[in-house]
This record gives structure tokens, sequence and C-alpha cells, in this order.
């Protein structure tokens, strides 16, 4: 199932979501030299401080959706956004840069309902399905640094379909675009991508504040098993098993992993590979004083997980193994359709998931009591319109009016539950934060005052969620 697409069409398509090296094989710790990176011209971003949005003015959301005592939801921008996918926020955190979707930057005031056009990549990006602009981070040492992760076109042809896609990182300034991976000019793809989901995913720096975390999904099917045999697009070799399997380390794209780019752009760029044996890795969130990873990783027909990323070289599994193993939560399940392949007798080591939730289960009690996050209107149980682990993010100690339990905690979101739900690490037993949205999560930061914001994706708006 599509992010975009509410409704299900059938369990099998439940995504991995929307819903993230060289041509490196993986490894558990790879380096790689570059040199300077050339800046492609951007006419967009040269007139971008004479375009700007005006949205409607901060409101309180009606109806509210549920939430802890003392919490309200605000709507900030409305309006103005068409499907906005992420934010970050500038070092002050006076400013939000929200991406769209189909390729635009806005550079948004949160004391005042207006947004700049910082860039525009809609010629670049390739806005179908569950591809386009999906990654933002701003340098958190110069505002003018705005890093972006988007699915690039095909080489001819629509950008519709099952058509051959890759991903970029790139570096906007006011100059331009900066092309990191892959460098302008290079014949060396990153990530290949061939269905409409699985393409690239998120981005965040790491505590040193020149470190970028970036992750991508497998690039498989995610209508049918898939091991290489369905099509040769990618061009990763003839010898099986491929497809899902490229998140194992089988082929030269870096799908299914996240990586760890240190001094992207410059001369002393490196990049590692620090987990692999992800489905779709759609959004992920550092903890606020380590370069701890706790990953959304959108599930199949099955499980939604959150996987925890502690060291370097950590396999979560897929495709061999997914979710929580019934009789020990502490264990990952076998998947039982990709096992039934032949391929997995090697795949070993696996890390289990810190937290995951069954298609078929309630992810609370108090959920389960109320039969809400997923239970209403129709009464069809808490998986009659999907699941979609599809935002996590953390807040930090900023905050004056939060309750304690609610700073320096873990937030995800489900898109077609319409849910948020909240966590202390290590500690993985979740509350339920917020229920009946009207639409759906698909970026969770802390921001000013130490507030949580969320994009959401189906209402094409930013929100802000305050503590009296």
């Amino acid at each position: 199932m599509s992010l975009y697409i509410k409704n299900r069409v059938s369990q099998s398509r439940v995504i991995a979501a929307l819903a993230l090296l060289l041509t490196l094989p993986l490894l558990t710790n790879v380096a790689d030299a570059v040199p300077p990176r050339a800046t492609v011209p951007n006419a967009a971003a040269d007139a971008a401080v004479a375009q700007a949005v005006t949205c409607q003015p901060t409101y309180i959301t009606r109806p509210q959706p549920t939430l802890p005592k003392g919490f309200t939801e605000h709507v900030l921008y409305s309006g103005c956004l068409n499907q906005p996918t992420a934010i970050s926020f500038n070092g002050n955190k006076t400013r939000v840069f929200v991406a769209e979707k189909g390729g635009r930057i806005w550079n948004c005031d949160l004391s005042a309902p207006t947004c700049l056009l910082f860039a525009d990549l809609s010629g670049e990006v390739c806005n179908d399905s569950d591809r386009g602009l999906l990654g933002l981070a701003v340098d958190p040492q110069n505002d003018g640094n705005v890093y972006v992760l988007y699915t690039t076109p095909p080489a001819t042809g629509a950008c519709s379909g099952n058509v051959l896609t890759h991903g970029q990182l790139s570096l906007l300034t006011g100059t331009g675009e900066t092309k990191i991976l892959p460098a302008a000019g290079s014949s060396n793809e990153t990530w290949c991508f061939y269905y409409t989901s699985h393409s690239i995913g998120d981005l965040a720096f790491g505590t040193d504040n020149k470190t970028l975390y970036v992750s991508a999904g497998d690039g498989a099917s995610f209508d049918q098993v898939d091991y290489g045999q369905l099509d040769k697009a990618c061009g990763d070799g003839t010898n099986l098993p491929q497809g899902a399997f490229r998140s194992q380390g089988v082929s030269p794209y870096s799908d299914g992993v996240i990586l760890r780019i240190a001094n992207p752009g410059t001369t002393t760029q490196s990049i590692a590979m620090v987990a692999n044996g992800l489905r779709n890795p759609f959004r992920f969130a550092r903890v606020p004083s380590t370069d701890e990873l706790y990953v959304g990783n959108v599930g199949w027909n099955t499980w939604e997980s959150i996987d925890h990323v502690s060291v370097a070289g950590q396999n979560f599994g897929w495709p061999c193994y997914e979710g929580w193993n019934p009789s020990n939560n502490s264990a990952a399940a076998p998947q039982p359709d990709y096992q039934s392949t032949a391929y997995c007798g090697s795949v070993g080591g696996i890390t289990a998931p810190f937290f995951a939730y069954a298609h078929q289960a309630y992810v609370t009690l108090e959920d389960r009591k109320g039969k809400s996050c997923g239970g209403k209107p129709s009464g069809g149980g808490p998986d009659q319109n999907g699941s979609v682990l599809s935002a996590i993010g953390f807040t930090d100690d900023t905050s004056t009016t939060y309750p304690v339990q609610f700073k320096n905690a873990l937030y995800f979101g489900d898109l077609l539950r319409k849910c948020i739900w909240t966590m202390q690490p290590p500690d993985n037993t979740p509350q339920t934060f917020a229920k009946s949205l009207q639409g759906g999560p698909v970026d969770l930061k802390a921001g000013q005052n130490g507030d949580l914001f969320y994009v959401d994706l189906v209402t094409s708006t930013v929100r802000r969620i305050t503590h009296k």
C-alpha cells in the first residue's frame, strides 16, 4: 500500500513507506575519499527571495485530536503547501524549512504565517507514488546550507509506474545545488529503484553537526516476493539473489541500509554503512545526546518495527526476518515467504526490533480497550485501513512546559491508523499520545520551545503540539 493511498488495496501492498555508495559492495565499514563536488546553478534558488506564500493564520485544530491533559494541537501552515514531506529547523528554531514531495523547499517563519521559496527542484525530482523529495536536513552550523534527498527521474520517458530511478543526496545553498551522492557527472549510482516504493528515505545530522545519516529502502517489489527473479532493471548482476536481498549486501547499491557520511561533499568525505537488513527505513531519529538511531522500518503483511541502531554494522534481517518472534520479543521472527526461497541460509547475526506491532493487533492496551487507533469507525479491527509506521522522532529537554515523561521521549506515528504514540527508551512500552488525527504524520521533530512538530501529508499542513 502506498502512503498516498489511504484505503487498503490489498494487504500485500502495505508499504515500506511513503512513508531512504557509490558502486562499492556493502561492507561493515566502508570509507571513500572524494574530491570537491561541482555546484550546479539553480535558477529557482536564485529567484527564491522574490517568491513567497502566505498561509492561513495559526489556529487550533477543530475537532482536536485526543491528547493527554494540557496538550493542544495547532495548525501552523495551511492552504499554502502541496504535499509536505519533511521539516528541519534553523539553528535558533525561529524558522522551519519544509520540503514538498514535488521538489520545492520553503523557509517558513514561526512568528508569522509566511514562507519564502528557498529552492525548487521540481525539474529534477521523480514525483510519483512514494517517490519524491523525502529527506531534508538544515546544517546545524549554517542555516544557509540545506541537505536534501530525493528520487531522480528515469533517463527517458515519464516518471510513472515501474521505471528505473535512482537517488540523489545534495547540498542546496543560495547559489545552487551541489550533488554529493552521486557526485555531479559520476557514472556510479549510489541507489537503484525500479518499483514505486522502497526508494530513498530520511536525513539526520550526528552529534558532531558534521556527519549525515542517510536511509534508503531495498528497491524491491512490495507486491510479491522479490529475490531478483522479477526484473533486471538495476543491472546489478544475473546471479540470484537480488531484489529484497540487496539489503543483505549482495548488490553494489546501498539499498535497504543506513549510511553514515562524514564531512559530506568535502575532500575528507568518508562513507560507512551502519545498518543493513532494512525493508523501508522511510524515517529514523537520532537520540538527542548520542548518535544512536531509532529507525521506523515499514513492514510488509504482518509487522511494523522500530529498530535500534546502537553500534555500526547491525543487521536487522530483512528479507529473511521481520518483526518479533511471537514466543520471544527479544528475537526476530523468520519471514516465511522469503525463508521459502532457500536464500536465507547465510543470513545470521540478526538484531531483533526494539519494538514491533502486528497489523492485526493494537499498539497499546489503551488502544485495545477503546478500539481506537485503527478500530473505528467501522469496527473492522486495528488494521482495517492498513498500517504504516510513517513518522518517528524525539523531543529534547528544552521544553519548560512539557511534563517530564514527554521530554526526551521517542514518538512514532502511523499515517493509516491516524495516531501518534510515545515511549521512553530504553523502556519500549508505548503509550498513546495522539489519536483521531485529521490526516497522517510523515515527519516528527522537536522544534521551538521543545514542542513536538509534525508534517501531515494528507491535509498538506504542518502542526505543533503545545502544553499549557
